[in-house]
């Protein structure tokens, strides 16, 4: 019976366990969920906004494309409280045709009808705009996926035929752009299943122009070619801003003739720019120069050059009054050109009274071809050596950039200009020949009136020339005295310069003059010897004058050494005299008879007769001497 209870149990379990298999198999809310709109179309990459309705309240909602999840906006999805929730969806990459967007809460869905639509876009230059030739690279998206290929065109022509289109629709191609003229082009594509673009492009054609070759001489005539232009109005070529001339494009814009450099362009690069209505094209022509040569291209005013050129009218000729320097006549007579166009060598000379700097040559010939030459006026040099001199001494003066001595008015005149010591104003020149290379050197003597300061030497020749002028100083009055320092009856020497030639100079040290006088020599210079007095110690001046000039030295009096004079101060008004001997000899001092002393001064260790006219004491050197009236013998420590 125990068994059959057990079995009973168990059927009772299984049979609960079958209906929550069952309970689980309903459908927990099914609703009859919708999207809308329900149907749509667009570009791949385009957003579509979708409103879902009908789903359960606060439900997750996700969108799908053909089956893959798409992006959407907002990120999650999620209806309100009544089951609706308006949101957008991107469409993602696609072939053409329909597809179907699906919504789903999982256990609901909704879907729509959406058809993609073909799609082609410039991606390269990204400003869409470029002459004929340009690279343009397109992608198209939104074509068939059945393994065709698609064709783009530009302006209706032909850009890139025969691109692979990939299994989602899409292809990128690169082409360039034909021949079409100028404005805004439509750029579509169309694939082998007969997708035609429904969203293209708009590709800006610009015109073009360009000279072949882009270089060469005034006059010449090069090959004006472009493209991108419209077939009207009139396109008008000016060049540099200036001459201007119309040529007519083709029915597809292109132009290709003829052009000539106006013959009176100048050197350098020039812009040509084409004007059509608003539409401008330009390029660039770099002129050469039609060259006149001269030789030498550079020296002084009056300089002989030879002119001469090529690339002229041959067998032309330059009229006199059509060869300018610096925009005047040059030439006094016509010049031939020879068959080969070369001009005929021509002497001329460089017109003078130019300031220094580059002046333009220019020689038009009969046939209305210009050339264009250069000459540089210089600046003649001068240079000094010695800068500093006295006088009657001699200076060179060195110079370079001068004419040749072989050409006329080559002569330089040098001038010295200075100041007299009267004073005034005065000078003196001479005249030299320059060498053949335009060099020049001559010597200079300054005059014997030249004062002290400083002097200018100029130069000048006769076709109007000139140096700047140098700076010639003459030195002032100066001495020197050797040796510096001494004591008194020392035998100095005086050394001077810069004083008048042939004068007598009055020498002193402080304000004890010498009865001698120096005399100059031609320069100015002298040399003077004297013994330096008992003047006081420290620093004397030593002064020398020729009434005109004077000049300073100092000279440093050592102090004094110990004489009987200054050890007998301390009794000098009882002093009578003083007898001493020594080697044989008897010598004296007596306050009263300077001529007659020869005791100069007290020895130690010696012995010394003092004569005092009354009892005194001296002291001197740190030792007392008492002394009685008439004559005392001490012996001096």
């Amino acid at each position: 019976m125990k068994i059959k209870t057990n079995i009973v149990k168990l059927l009772a379990v299984l049979a609960i366990l079958g209906s929550l298999v069952a309970i689980a198999a309903v459908p927990a809310s099914a609703v009859a969920a919708s999207v809308t709109p329900a149907t749509g179309s667009g570009v791949v990459g385009a957003s579509f906004s979708m409103t879902a309705s009908d789903f359960g309240g606060t439900s997750i909602l996700t969108a799908k494309f053909d089956g893959a999840v798409m992006t959407t906006a907002p990120t999650v999805v999620t209806t309100n409280a009544s089951g609706t929730i308006t949101f957008a969806v991107l469409i993602p990459t696609a072939t053409a045709g329909v597809h179907i967007i699906s919504v789903t809460d999982g256990v609901n869905t909704a879907t729509a009808e959406y058809t993609v639509l073909q799609k082609v876009v410039i991606t390269s230059p990204a400003t869409k705009k470029g002459p004929v030739g340009a690279s343009v690279t397109v992608s198209g998206t939104g074509f068939s996926g059945a393994g065709v290929t698609a064709d783009v065109t530009i302006g209706g022509a032909p850009l890139v035929s025969g691109v692979p289109v990939d299994s989602n629709g899409s292809f990128t191609g690169t082409g360039t752009v034909p021949s079409l003229t100028s404005g805004a082009k439509t750029v579509s594509a169309s694939d082998g299943a007969g997708n035609t673009a429904d969203t293209t492009d708009t590709f800006t054609v610009t015109p073009t122009m360009v000279l072949t070759p882009a270089s060469g001489l005034p006059g010449a005539t090069v090959t004006l070619t472009g493209s991108g232009w419209l077939d009207a109005p009139l396109v008008v070529v000016t060049f540099a801003g200036g001459s201007a001339v119309s040529v007519d494009p083709d029915s597809n814009g292109v132009i290709n003739t003829s052009y000539q450099i106006p013959v009176a362009a100048t050197a350098g690069v020039k812009s040509v720019v084409g004007t059509q209505g608003t539409t401008t094209a330009s390029t660039t022509f770099t002129v050469s120069p039609r060259a006149l040569t001269l030789t030498p291209s550079s020296g002084p005013g009056g300089t002989k050059v030879v002119v001469t050129g090529s690339n002229m009218t041959h067998n032309g000729t330059i009229a006199a009054a059509a060869l300018t320097f610096n925009s005047a006549q040059w030439a006094t007579g016509q010049i031939s050109i020879d068959s080969a166009g070369t001009i005929f060598p021509t002497t001329l000379y460089v017109p003078t009274g130019l300031v220094p700097g580059t002046y333009t040559v220019q020689a038009t010939d009969s046939g209305s071809l210009i050339a264009y030459g250069t000459f540089t006026v210089t600046k003649p040099t001068i240079a000094l050596n010695p800068t500093t001199g006295a006088i009657n001494t001699s200076f060179t003066v060195t110079g370079a950039g001068w004419l040749p001595g072989t050409t006329t008015g080559a002569t330089v005149t040098i001038t010295f200009s200075y100041t007299t010591t009267t004073p005034a104003a005065a000078s003196v020149s001479l005249t030299t020949t320059p060498d053949g290379s335009g060099n020049i050197a001559a010597a200079i003597t300054v005059p014997a009136d030249a004062a002290a300061g400083y002097a200018t030497v100029s130069a000048a020749d006769l076709k109007l020339n000139s140096a700047l002028n140098a700076t010639f100083t003459v030195p002032g009055a100066i001495v020197s005295v050797t040796p510096a320092t001494g004591a008194a009856g020392t035998t100095v020497s005086v050394a001077g310069s810069g004083f008048a030639a042939y004068t007598a100079v009055t020498v002193k040290i402080g304000n004890y003059q010498f009865l001698s006088q120096a005399l100059t020599d031609p320069v100015g210079a002298f040399t003077y010897t004297f013994t330096v007095p008992g003047l006081a110690a420290g620093s004397q001046p030593v002064t020398a004058s020729d009434g005109t000039s004077t000049a300073s030295a100092y000279f440093v009096i050592s102090a004094t050494g110990a004489t009987t004079q200054s050890q007998t101060a301390g009794i000098s008004s009882q002093l009578v005299r003083v007898w001493g001997y020594s080697g044989g000899t008897w010598y004296m001092y007596d306050p009263a008879d300077a001529a007659g002393s020869n005791l100069a001064t007290l020895t130690s260790g010696n012995g010394y007769w003092i004569n005092v006219s009354e009892a005194c004491t001296l002291i001197y050197g740190g030792y007392s001497y008492p002394l009685s009236a008439g004559w005392n013998l001490i012996g001096w420590r």
